[in-house]
């Protein structure tokens, strides 16, 4: 599914302060898996595979609103840097997750 992502940057070039607006095409699929593993065991490498793919999309998705919200002022900035910490504490509680699938695969 292509998408882009458009936010502004502002940096410093031999000491004069620049602005630019970028705009980030993404192609990449978003494929979610529905199948149903009812007993701990067999599915549990699909799971841990899913859930680390997860992971690891929205650690990019959170970085992407972070530096958004670094280009906005006001209530949408504050709502947003809000999102942002939803986004990171998800993550916090995913990684968990797959840690704690591999330490049981391991045992």
């Amino acid at each position: 599914m292509e998408h882009s992502h458009e936010h502004t940057h502002t940096h410093t070039h031999d000491g004069v302060e620049h602005t630019h607006t970028h705009d980030h095409s993404h192609d990449h699929e978003h494929t979610h898996s529905h199948d149903h593993v009812h007993a701990a065991g067999e599915g549990d490498g699909k799971i841990v595979a899913v859930l680390s793919y997860m992971l690891e999309h929205n650690v990019h998705h959170c970085a992407e609103l972070k530096e958004m919200a670094g280009g906005l002022s006001g209530e949408a900035q504050h709502q947003l840097l809000h999102a942002v910490e939803a986004f990171e504490e998800a993550n916090t509680h995913l990684s968990k997750a797959v840690e704690e699938l591999k330490q049981q695969e391991k045992e």
